[in-house]
């Protein structure tokens, strides 16, 4: 039986870790959340992401990245 691979955002190259089971996706600028945000002052921020998610722009993370990350799954 093959193992089919499911890409998730934990192991891909735009993905930054925020905590253990979420972070934020770089593969774009960072989108204005408007002037009603209490989160940030500046009121613009990379999409939040749960570790398990995907998207049609997955890119595999180097080795490297994934361990220095922390992320595991």
């Amino acid at each position: 039986m093959t193992e089919q691979f499911t890409p998730h955002c934990a192991e891909c190259h735009y993905f930054r870790p925020a905590d253990a089971s979420n972070g934020a996706c770089h593969r774009f600028p960072p989108v204005f959340t408007g002037e009603s945000s209490s989160r940030e002052t500046h009121h613009w921020r990379f999409p939040a992401v749960n570790i398990h998610a995907w998207c049609g722009e997955f890119l595999p993370a180097r080795p490297d990245q994934v361990a220095s990350a922390g992320a595991t799954i």
